[in-house]
């Protein structure tokens, strides 16, 4: 009798994690700083995954290497991938909890006050789970959860790829934040005589600051364009010009500094010109089916007063 065997390859998925992170990041460098790693296991870990898979994946006379044609072609299905096995692992898991390791986008103005109780939480409720975060802005984040980089991502709703499904989070109104010397202001009067210190325009937050400056006929005479709202509510305590941002991340500078007083706030309309915060997800990810679980452990009991 004759026994035939054959040589069965089986993928180091922490190696295919690690070539992602070298495609998204740039160099063996970064990726070694940003995920606790020394520049030796990274080479060590793409070194043998060059000789399994018989390719090479960089090109080694450039510093830092640069990825081969081939080598980008097998990052971006590495992606798939590393999908793939969430979805297996999480189908061998029968019970209700998350178990896995699980990206997550955090979007910059919401994270302050919803990532360190995330963590918090997820520490608690989901021991058998790892969650990588990052932030950033929405339409960046949602890009990244539609081309499978995150899995879920907290971002402005509305706008979003056709792929992604949204989970409601929480609205949020929208306020004008004046200085105290312009308290009793009209807006028309603000909008005259002081800047107006805009949150990036091509954000969520800007698109709903520019559909409301257009629905009401507001042209500011001269506008300062910043991307941090701790920047934003420095200035309008200064004096230098007056904004509009969501009401919890005003109400939540004012509180840091113990400054009350020096930020007024004022709704923008009789009827609340409101924000949606939503978890957006792949329709079809590896968190379709319990996207609930990680929503409860993003909401606060009460955001405006946190």
């Amino acid at each position: 009798m004759h026994f035939i065997f054959k040589k069965v390859v089986f993928m180091n998925l922490r190696s295919l994690e690690t070539l992602v992170r070298i495609s998204e990041l740039g160099s063996f460098a970064k990726v070694a700083e940003n995920y606790n790693m020394t520049i030796s296991t990274v080479s060590m870990q793409m070194k043998a995954l060059e000789e399994e898979l018989q390719v090479s994946l960089f090109d080694r006379a450039y510093r830092p290497p640069k990825l081969t044609p081939m080598g980008r072609v097998i990052a971006v299905e590495a992606i798939g991938v590393l999908k793939a096995s969430k979805k297996l692992y999480e189908k061998c898991r029968p019970e209700r909890g998350l178990a896995g390791e699980f990206h997550i986008g955090f979007v910059l103005t919401s994270s302050i006050r919803l990532l360190p109780s995330f963590l918090e939480k997820t520490a608690r409720k989901a021991p058998n789970a790892q969650f990588r975060v990052e932030t950033g802005l929405s339409d960046e984040l949602a890009s990244k959860v539609a081309s499978g980089q995150l899995d879920a991502a907290i971002v402005t709703g509305g706008n979003l790829p056709q792929a992604i499904a949204e989970y409601p989070l929480q609205e949020e109104e929208m306020l004008y934040c004046l200085p105290k010397r312009a308290r009793n202001w009209a807006i028309e009067k603000a909008m005259a005589e002081m800047p107006f210190i805009h949150f990036l325009p091509q954000t969520g937050i800007g698109r709903l600051i520019e559909q409301y400056l257009k629905q009401q006929s507001l042209k500011p005479a001269n506008v300062i364009t910043l991307d941090s709202v701790e920047a934003v509510c420095e200035c309008v305590r200064k004096g230098v010009g007056f904004s509009i941002l969501p009401g919890p991340d005003v109400l939540r500078n004012k509180k840091v500094e113990n400054k009350d007083a020096e930020i007024i706030t004022r709704s923008l309309l009789k009827k609340p010109f409101m924000r949606s915060l939503v978890l957006a997800y792949l329709k079809n990810g590896v968190l379709s089916e319990k996207i609930e679980i990680v929503a409860d452990m993003l909401k606060l009991e009460d955001l405006s007063e946190k």
